[in-house]
């Protein structure tokens, strides 16, 4: 979308670091283009560096398209629809985070609600006005339907846009929310258990907490805990919980829930009842647990699986969940253009974790607390030969440390998926500073255990080998060729139960180690 800057407009002046950002500065016609960086910009020329030197060029009778451009601040205005209250109070967080850039600020209307959030932005000063952003909380299937629609700009939701919709849309003339320029990944988050801290019971399979919903498991006891009858407590009928919980848990279990079954309000109100109960138990996010107890999830292949940040972060948690932002619109306005880009931004990644949610700065974890996936290679082993294998990759990467982000693929494909796409630029940075300095890469593949053996070593391979290709094409990328090594050890170590279709789509990945 292209931005006129008609005289009179009031502009939110930036500082000058924050230029230099390419543009396209046209004629109104869009005759004439220049494309450059824009080094400088006051109340009347833009100052371009371009291939024939810098040109001053005049606003009145010019427009400026790119995420570059100064942003006009007397009339900005951004609507979003986010699927529960915790991704709203999410996208308010952010929302003063990225205005602040911008040498704005804004505040929460005295008449905003949970679900109704309106944010008036103001000047530096707080004298004059600068638009608006309004929040609304809806439930997926409705926050999808506005964003085709054209009534949100945005909509976060922990889910993917559900296909029937995307379908609908397309057939009503309307864009194609299924595009990967209209989808990112801002954050993650997870499903979990909890229960009152002093509740005797440890841990708990998906199995039996879809039994619980159910109500075919009642009593504490049969689970190893005290004679206590179990008070489940599920969340409100058809929130962004409640769809998790049936896709998740209940449906692979092929659990239907009880007419009767308690439902609270709000999360909020299951995480404090949870503290208050100690035979209770409910699911939440993990950002709204509150002082919940979080429950491991006992996994039918034998390890506990625990919502550990960098189980979250490499998205092994069974019940990890993406947080999304969907736009309509493939290009943006600037305003609206730079919020999007922060929100997936090195400087918004506090911000993220200050509510409880885990950001995507990557961490490492050594190979020393990494004993799940020793076991778990040593007992997916099926013959002597493939021990063999397993003591090479012990070996190999025996003073190594792992890192969090893991790279995923569409379905039965090579190529990266959308998060994965994004991470690729984060990847190299973190390659090329100085923590990963002087270091070996290691980029490994793994499959599911699904077929032979030596197909699913070499399918595993391509995968870790598309991975480097396209670390090394990344602006950057190209210092580290030298660097990366490839290898690929199929089913082994699984970090997933393969007798699960979620536990052997965590199996197909590619790791990245340094040594």
């Amino acid at each position: 979308m292209k931005h006129t800057f008609a005289a009179a407009t009031c502009l939110a002046m930036l500082p000058f670091a924050a230029f230099a950002e390419q543009v396209t500065i046209s004629s109104p016609d869009g005759a004439t283009s220049i494309v450059g960086e824009l080094l400088s910009f006051d109340d009347d020329t833009y100052v371009l560096e371009t291939s024939i030197g810098e040109l001053r060029l005049s606003r009145e009778w010019t427009t400026c398209e790119g995420a570059g451009c100064p942003i006009v601040a007397s009339d900005l205005e951004l609507s979003i629809a986010a699927n529960a209250a915790n991704t709203s109070q999410l996208l308010q967080k952010l929302v003063g985070g990225f205005v602040s850039t911008k040498g704005l600020s804004g505040a929460p209307t005295e008449q905003s609600s949970d679900t109704q959030t309106r944010i008036e932005l103001a000047d530096s000063t707080g004298a004059n006005a600068a638009g608006t952003v309004d929040i609304n909380v809806q439930p997926i299937e409705a926050g999808f339907e506005q964003l085709g629609a054209g009534s949100v700009d945005m909509f976060l939701s922990t889910t993917l846009v559900p296909a029937a919709i995307a379908e609908a849309n397309i057939a009503n003339g309307q864009v194609d929310l299924r595009d990967e320029a209209r989808e990112r990944v801002i954050a993650l988050d997870a499903v979990v258990p909890i229960v009152h801290p002093d509740n005797p019971v440890r841990s708990v399979s998906l199995e039996n907490l879809a039994q619980i919903a159910g109500g075919r498991i009642t009593n504490w006891a049969e689970l190893g805990g005290d004679d206590a009858p179990i008070r489940m407590l599920l969340p409100a009928e058809g929130s962004s919980l409640d769809q998790a919980l049936g896709e998740l848990v209940l449906e692979p279990n092929r659990i239907r829930l009880r007419r009767t079954a308690e439902r609270a309000e709000s999360e909020s109100q299951a995480a404090a009842a949870v503290v208050e109960d100690v035979n209770a138990i409910t699911v939440t996010s993990l950002s709204g647990r509150g002082g919940g107890e979080v429950l491991p999830i006992r996994q039918s292949c034998g390890p506990l699986a625990y919502a550990s940040d960098f189980a979250i972060k490499a998205e092994e948690y069974p019940l990890s969940q993406r947080v999304y932002a969907y736009t309509a619109d493939e290009k943006q306005e600037p305003f609206k253009a730079g919020f999007v880009d922060y929100m997936s931004s090195k400087e918004a990644q506090p911000l993220i974790e200050e509510l409880g949610f885990v950001g995507q700065t990557i961490v490492t974890q050594p190979v020393s607390l990494q004993g799940t996936r020793m076991t778990s290679a040593i007992l997916s082993a099926a013959s002597a030969d493939t021990l063999g294998v397993v003591q090479t990759f012990a070996r190999d990467l025996a003073t190594a440390d792992r890192l969090s982000t893991t790279f995923r693929f569409t379905s039965a494909s090579s190529d990266l998926d959308t998060k994965s796409r994004t991470d690729l630029e984060r990847m190299v940075a973190y390659l090329n500073s100085e923590e990963a300095a002087n270091r070996e890469i290691l980029v490994i593949g793994f499959s599911d255990n699904v077929g032979r053996y030596d197909l699913n070593e070499r399918l595993a391979l391509l995968r870790a080998t598309s991975v480097k290709d396209a670390l090394i094409a990344v602006p950057g990328g190209g210092a580290l060729t030298d660097r990366i090594t490839t290898s690929a050890y199929g089913p082994l170590a699984p970090v997933g139960c393969n007798d699960t279709a979620n536990g052997r789509e965590s199996n197909r990945r590619v790791e990245v180690w340094l040594r």
